[in-house]
Parts: structure tokens; C-alpha cells; sequence
């Protein structure tokens, strides 16, 4: 059966971007006895691109009782889902944020406290990791550091994105024959909750379709065709074949000596995001001379847990220990500032 959705810790919500009328929501939650200038940690939720909540079974509990000893914030962020937007919107929210975060929420906080804007880091998860490394790319005040897991568009050039594959396990769980209703929904979505005791909605039905069919850029970037058009040509020649509109949403190809320093966990075995695209962002930023490392667990799988004992699930062996060693990671950079 599965779990109940996770009983949060106190916190505020707050609305950090308003576009055509929707409102775009980030939760905060301060350390204990919050006073000073504090450094911060966002949390970005996976979900496919199309799913998710900054509050569903994905939040990372670990991430945010380390923020509550560290004395830092620790912020969970929502973003726009793709169809009706698309991965372009994306951007312009993470931008939003780091926005928001330097003005309006300096005067949301308690009296004592500020938020250190030169110390945020970014972290995404899965599908996540596109918000995360679009502000490493776009936003400004650039985030001071940035850890992924499992983490998506560190190449999106890639023949796993350009061609239809067979169903992950993950695919199950969704009902493709909701598809033409997902599709003619045109209602724009940012927080998407599962029903109580569910692990996903069935938005995510859009990723699988999009997934088997190699439309998987297509219905990320709102241009169908788009995968086929790439997987004519050989990977190295993909970028050339880019139309100029979308460059901007292939994030690898504004990675330069600015990027802040990244840290990658990634499972060897994930069928859903291939461990190449964290392997790839890792090698592009050694190439720049930024401070990275790459965090392989063998044999782990998306998600890193272990559903072998059932529910809840545990972590996949060795994901403890690289977690462990990416916030090390955070705070070097943090007393790098």
C-alpha cells in the first residue's frame, strides 16, 4: 500500500512569481532560533517535468533537517509543469525566485534575519535538476553551488531523449489511455499533488507517452518534431540542428567558467535519466576549471531507494554516503564565499 503523503515541518508558503494570473508558491522553513545573515538550500521536485509538488513523496527529509543544524533556510520550490508550458517557462521561473528571494523576502523574514544571497544553493532532484541548473545558468544572484541527484538536462542531446524506448518502471503506474484529456487541458499547472495515499498523478501519463514515443523534447518544449528532427543527425551535430527559439532550453549549451560549483549523484543503473548526463555536466565543468565531482553509486537505481523491504523504502546502498559527501560539498563552497 503506499505511504501517506509526508507530514511537513512548520513553514510559511509564499507566492514568489504571479504570470497570466497564476500563481507560482515556495515554501520556507527557518532554521531554530533563526537570527543573522543565513546561507540557503532550494529544493527543486522531480516529477518527470510534467508531475509534482514541492510538497509531494519526494521531499527530501535529510535535506531539510540538515538546513535545521546548519542554521540555514531551507526553501522547496514549485515551478510551472510542462503542457501547457513549457521547459523555456521553467527558466523564467527559476530566474523569478532568485529574484523574489533578493528583494521581497528579505522583508518577509523575521526582524533578525536576512538571507545571505551570495550563499543559496540549488538542488534538484530527477526532473529537478533542469530548475536547478537553469539558475545556474540564467538567474542572478547565481546560486554559490549546486547538487543534483539523478538529475535531468545535463545533456539533453542525448539518443535517450531523441528516441522512443521501452517503459520504465515507472511507467506502470500511470493510465495512457487519459492522454487526449491531458492533452486538450490547456489549464496551467505548478502544484501537482497525487490523490491521498497516491505516488503521482497522472500527469506524469504525458512523460511516459512522450518517453516511448521519443516526443520527450517535443512536449517539453512545445515543438513537435522536434526529437525525430534531432535524431536524423549524429549527436555532435545535434546542437547545429537546434532552432534558435529553443537553444536557450538546452541548458548544457550555456555552461561556461561562471557556473558555480557542482556536485552529481547519480545511480549506474538509472533506466529513467541516464547516469551520462550527470557524467557529461561533470566532465564539461572540469574542461572549465570549476570546482565538481561526480557521486556514482553502483548499481542504483532512479530515485536511489530500495523497495525490496517493501514501504517505506530504504536508501539504495552507498546514496547515504555520496548525499553525505555533496553537502560536505555545499558548505566548502558556502566558506569558499
Amino acid at each position: 500500500m503506499p505511504p501517506p503523503p509526508p507530514q511537513l515541518p512548520e513553514h510559511q508558503t509564499l507566492v514568489y512569481f504571479t504570470v497570466d494570473g497564476h500563481d507560482v508558491k515556495m515554501d520556507y522553513y527557518l532554521p531554530p532560533n533563526a537570527s543573522g545573515n543565513l546561507p540557503a538550500i532550494i529544493y527543486y521536485h522531480g516529477g518527470g517535468m510534467t508531475a509534482g509538488s514541492r510538497r509531494g513523496m519526494g521531499f527530501p527529509r535529510w535535506l531539510y533537517n540538515h538546513c535545521q543544524q546548519k542554521n540555514y533556510i531551507f526553501i522547496a520550490a514549485d515551478y510551472r509543469l510542462c503542457h501547457p508550458t513549457t521547459a523555456l517557462d521553467q527558466i523564467e521561473d527559476a530566474k523569478a525566485l532568485f529574484r523574489y528571494l533578493s528583494n521581497d523576502f528579505q522583508t518577509i523574514l523575521p526582524e533578525t534575519t536576512t538571507l545571505d544571497t551570495t550563499r543559496i544553493a540549488v538542488t534538484g532532484f530527477s526532473a529537478g535538476g533542469y530548475s536547478a541548473r537553469a539558475a545556474c545558468v540564467y538567474a542572478s544572484p547565481k546560486p554559490a553551488a549546486m547538487l543534483t541527484g539523478f538529475g535531468s538536462a545535463g545533456d539533453w542531446l542525448l539518443d535517450h531523449w531523441t528516441r522512443g524506448r521501452p517503459p520504465t518502471s515507472i511507467a506502470g503506474r500511470v493510465n495512457l489511455d487519459d492522454i487526449p484529456r491531458l492533452l486538450a487541458d490547456k489549464t496551467v499547472v505548478s502544484d501537482d499533488m497525487p490523490a491521498p495515499g497516491g505516488m503521482m498523478s497522472n500527469r506524469f501519463a504525458l512523460t511516459v507517452r512522450w518517453e516511448l514515443d521519443g516526443t520527450f523534447l517535443d512536449g517539453c518544449l512545445g515543438r513537435p518534431g522536434l526529437g525525430a528532427e534531432l535524431d536524423k543527425v549524429e549527436y555532435a551535430q545535434r546542437a547545429d540542428k537546434l532552432p534558435e527559439d529553443l537553444k536557450p532550453g538546452f541548458l548544457q549549451l550555456f555552461v561556461d567558467e561562471k557556473y558555480p560549483p557542482s556536485v552529481f549523484v547519480h545511480g549506474t543503473a538509472d533506466e529513467v535519466v541516464p547516469d551520462q548526463e550527470s557524467k557529461n555536466h561533470h566532465e564539461q565543468l572540469k574542461a572549465l576549471g570549476v570546482k565538481t565531482e561526480l557521486l556514482l553509486v553502483p548499481g542504483g537505481n532512479h530515485g536511489l531507494v530500495d523497495f525490496s523491504a517493501g514501504f517505506p523504502p530504504k536508501p539504495f546502498p552507498g546514496s547515504v554516503e555520496a548525499y553525505a559527501r555533496g553537502l560536505e560539498f555545499i558548505e566548502e563552497a558556502f566558506a569558499a564565499v
